[in-house]
């Protein structure tokens, strides 16, 4: 009998191993089809059964992180970032050594402004395979969003050397360089928002004037857009008389500007530091710019970010309203459709002020007629890349004519 027990009870772990074998093997073919469907939340599903059924299978494990991988990408394009970090973090703890995911990670922190957090990922990435030249490039764009010039000119130099095709990190390089011939002997103070550079000129009682203008812009700004805040410290650079169009290789008609660090001449054309009120007008409208990229990523048009910028660090004037009632006189505006992309460097400095002055009318005219709240889930539709003639109509109900022919109406007379 003990035999005969034995025998039955190898037969019956037998029929159990073959049986989970088969189960095993159904999954992960249901994850390969539903991964070449471009299904990949399906395909994590069952590639994550599969994988916890089989025990340690290096097959599983490389489907699972390869699914994980592609479901996280296609979080990021529509800039649900949050869910793309949980993924991407998943795969590293099942394979560690696999370089890829730290490499993704560290693209979705620099997208949502988590530029320390980025940076250690991107480290981890370059300590498991060294020469890695995204994770170097990578790294060298965190850097330099944290200001760190050298050390982002240091790993792009290396990228370049051995692929000296990127062009577009070329003239990253060349901006670096550039911005950094210019900053190299600057000063550095640190709040708990903001980290300023500038010139070691600057007064002490005008660098706390920049302070408490930009510590008032994060409280009010982002209660204004539901209590929005920015991950780490954002870069503020402030520069002398000329530094400014230097560094910027801007024109004199552009006050200040947001790239992922807001950047501010300090004086006037004479050389005479700018008035509390100018500086806070700049530096709002520049915040504003952060806010709205943490929000929607590059998915805004031009109008809706300036417009919301100019709005919020600026009321409108009788002076400037008669000047947008001449502007529609004259026939001085533009379709919105025309105001979409980055007119910095297509208009001139005519043609930017009538863009601009449309831009804040418009939203002006969003704001007070509809609220903040439809202005909310513009934002996110923006988020997650539904175009902007669409979003507009999903918040508020009208075509980009009807808002055009409604805000001339408000503002043209």
């Amino acid at each position: 009998m003990r035999i005969i027990l034995a025998v039955g009870l190898a037969a019956a772990a037998a029929v159990t191993a073959l049986a989970a074998t088969q189960d095993v093997a159904r999954l992960n073919d249901l994850g390969i089809a539903a991964y070449d469907q471009k299904d990949y939340a399906t395909a994590v599903e069952n590639f994550r059964a599969a994988y916890a059924r089989s025990g340690s299978s290096k097959t599983l494990e490389r489907n699972l992180t390869n699914a994980l991988q592609a479901l996280a990408n296609e979080q990021a394009e529509s800039s649900n970032y949050d869910a793309a970090i949980t993924n991407l973090e998943q795969a590293i703890s099942i394979a560690p050594d696999n370089v890829a995911p730290f490499v993704q990670l560290g693209a979705c922190f620099l997208r949502q402004n988590r530029v320390s957090d980025a940076i250690f990922r991107l480290e981890e990435a370059i300590e498991i395979e060294p020469g890695n030249l995204d994770a170097h490039e990578l790294l060298g764009k965190a850097y330099y969003e944290d200001n760190d010039l050298p050390s982002a000119r240091a790993q792009w130099d290396y990228v370049l050397q051995v692929d000296p095709s990127r062009t577009k990190l070329q003239e990253l390089y060349e901006k670096a360089f550039r911005e950094e011939s210019v900053e190299w002997d600057f000063q550095r103070k640190s709040t708990r928002n903001f980290s300023l550079s500038y010139p070691g000129e600057v007064p002490y009682d005008v660098r706390n004037r920049l302070v408490r203008i930009l510590e008032t812009a994060y409280r009010e700004v982002g209660t204004q857009f539901g209590r929005v805040y920015p991950p780490d410290p954002v870069q503020v650079i402030f520069y002398g008389p000329d530094q400014f169009a230097q560094a910027t290789q801007m024109d004199g008609h552009v006050g200040a500007l947001y790239d992922g660090k807001i950047r501010s001449p300090l004086t006037d054309e004479r050389g005479s530091y700018l008035d509390e009120e100018e500086m806070r007008r700049r530096l709002t409208h520049e915040y504003v710019h952060v806010i709205v990229r943490q929000l929607a990523g590059g998915n805004v048009p031009w109008w809706i970010n300036e417009g919301l910028a100019e709005t919020l660090s600026s009321q409108l004037t009788d002076a400037d309203r008669a000047e947008v009632a001449k502007a529609y006189a004259e026939g001085h505006t533009y379709p919105l459709s025309q105001l979409e992309g980055d007119l910095l460097r297509e208009f001139d400095a005519k043609q930017l002020r009538y863009a601009y002055r449309q831009a804040h009318v418009t939203i002006a005219y969003l704001w007070q007629r509809y609220g903040r709240t439809r202005l909310q889930g513009l934002m996110a539709d923006l988020a997650r890349g539904v175009p902007p003639q669409e979003a507009i109509r999903n918040s508020y109900h009208i075509s980009y004519e009807q808002l055009e022919r409604a805000v001339q109406q408000q503002f043209g007379r």
